[in-house]
């Protein structure tokens, strides 16, 4: 996400995330000084592209003002460890823009490593390398001679280590850009964890040793949860780790994340670019979806889609890494569920590098894909039907024609591999495993059924009845049931059980 905005005591670490943003021009504060002609931040005329954002920097020349006319930022403290200036421009002309750093009190002009177009959006680049360190940016129009106005729009100034032009648009929230018309889908949200660190703004990291409600192993916890670079390519990754450790009482760590009273979407297509880890034998990796209505009705009749699940029994001797499976449930209580799981096993591995899911979501139908970006041929790997039904419980349409949020976990052991005691679990044995997510994009057609909730950076959702964003209020009547942090409680008589039978408190 892009609303992550420039720390001043980030900057000054010793050690560099791999990228931090300089300003996204979204309700910024910092000050872009004029020099010579003029500069202000004015709404986005041109929302398409790489650039769906609202707002951003205008730069203009005139012909009578100096070549070096711009927009100067000084920064809070001195930047070093980077190698690059990244910046989305918009040009009426092809001229090269340029780039004015100072390091160490010596001014120093660039011009940009990549060929410049005019009249789209484009992510332009400065080699910075070598420089001591960097104390103020300036950006200059055109250095040329003219006879017309130079315009050039700005965006999404970061640092970074990464040479490679950016080409993922910025779409962030529904206020920022419109679904598509005529049945095209248009991107109206993009997550791509290149900001450093974890969105809180939409995601909330779940922390329990709960077990899920699957008789799961693991204790997530925040360390199960960072954002860094996947090893092999170097993407910037939402990473959830499973370790063999002792904590709180069990025998492995992990991490589990969700955008519950953050982020929500009804219908659509949604897609995710993910790297699973081995999975054999004990690991169960998912991206899934459930109702955000889950804390008025509870589990089932809040609805769950599970978009992937690896890691089933069914697929253990050597077939685990293309063995998967997509599924929906509903129903009336935790003991009268409807269920509908497609397992296939694919004709090639899925936990060898990243591989994109996607998922059609319609009133009418869902539909789940698997590398349909280089596999156009590949048939869906599950569809369901959303029919009505005279019982609420069960109609299709009903309990999945209503707001989702977004799960993404790598559990350890439980009912779904059929492992119950860490020495089963062989897949942490020679140590961590990794869940890479490179990004999750989700499109819309603007149909008038659709619909899609993001809060703005200064409008932050603080769910009520809620401890840290997590988990909804145990249940206090007899026999309510409460799903808290993806595990169903029921309350008898003086305590709180899972369904196993466990008491929690």
């Amino acid at each position: 996400m892009k609303k992550i905005f420039f720390i001043a005591c980030v900057l000054c670490a010793a050690t560099m995330q791999a990228q931090t943003t300089v300003d996204d021009f979204e309700n910024s504060s910092k000050t872009w000084n004029t020099v010579s002609c003029g500069n202000e931040i004015v709404d986005n005329p041109y929302q398409d592209g790489l650039n769906l954002s609202s707002k951003c920097l205008q730069i203009v020349r005139a012909p009578q003002c100096d070549n070096w006319s711009g927009a100067i930022y000084t920064l809070p403290q001195a930047v070093t460890g980077y190698r690059y200036v990244h910046a989305l421009m918009y040009r009426n002309n092809s001229h090269q823009p340029n780039l004015k750093v100072t390091d160490n009190g010596e001014n120093l002009d660039m011009v940009p490593v990549n060929t410049i177009v005019a009249n789209q959006w484009q992510d332009v680049v400065f080699d910075i390398s070598g420089k001591a360190q960097v104390d103020y940016l300036m950006f200059m129009a055109d250095r040329d001679e003219i006879t017309e106005n130079a315009v050039v729009l700005i965006d999404d100034v970061i640092f970074s280590n990464d040479a490679t032009p950016r080409t993922t648009p910025n779409a962030q929230c529904a206020d920022e850009a419109e679904p598509g018309q005529d049945g095209e889908y248009t991107l109206v949200w993009n997550e791509d964890f290149t900001d450093g660190a974890l969105d809180t703004k939409v995601w909330n990291i779940e922390v329990n040793g709960d077990g899920g409600g699957n008789n799961e192993l693991q204790y997530y916890c925040e360390k199960g949860v960072s954002v860094g670079a996947e090893p092999t390519t170097g993407k910037q990754c939402l990473i959830l780790t499973a370790t063999k450790e002792d904590y709180q009482g069990k025998k492995c760590t992990s991490g589990r994340v969700n955008s519950k009273h953050k982020l929500h979407y009804t219908y659509g297509k949604i897609e995710a670019r993910i790297k699973f880890p081995q999975t054999a034998n004990g690991l169960w990796p998912a991206f899934w979806q459930l109702g955000e209505n889950i804390d008025e009705v509870g589990w089932p009749k809040c609805g769950e889609t599970d978009i992937i699940e690896m890691g089933h029994q069914n697929g253990f001797n050597n077939r685990q890494d293309r063995y998967f499976n997509g599924a929906m449930h509903l129903g009336r209580a935790w003991d009268a569920v409807w269920g509908d799981a497609q397992a296939s096993e694919w004709s090639y591995s899925l936990q060898d590098t990243f591989h994109i899911l996607t998922m059609v979501w319609t009133p009418t139908s869902v539909d789940m894909y698997m590398d349909k970006d280089a596999h156009q041929e590949n048939k869906a790997y599950f569809h369901a039907n959303l029919e009505p039904n005279d019982d609420a419980n069960y109609n299709r349409q009903l309990v999945f024609g209503k707001p989702n949020f977004i799960i993404a976990n790598l559990a350890v052991g439980g009912n779904f591999p059929g492992i119950y005691n860490i020495s089963g679990v062989t897949a942490l044995a020679n140590g961590p495993r990794k869940m890479y997510i490179d990004w999750i994009r989700i499109y819309q057609r603007g149909d008038a059924n659709e619909s899609f909730v993001c809060p703005s950076a200064s409008d932050p959702i603080e769910p009520e009845g809620t401890e840290n964003n997590l988990s909804p209020t145990l249940p206090s009547r007899e026999g309510e049931k409460v799903l808290r942090n993806g595990q169903l409680l029921i309350r008898r008589g003086e305590h709180i059980y899972t369904i196993t039978g466990q008491i929690v408190e």
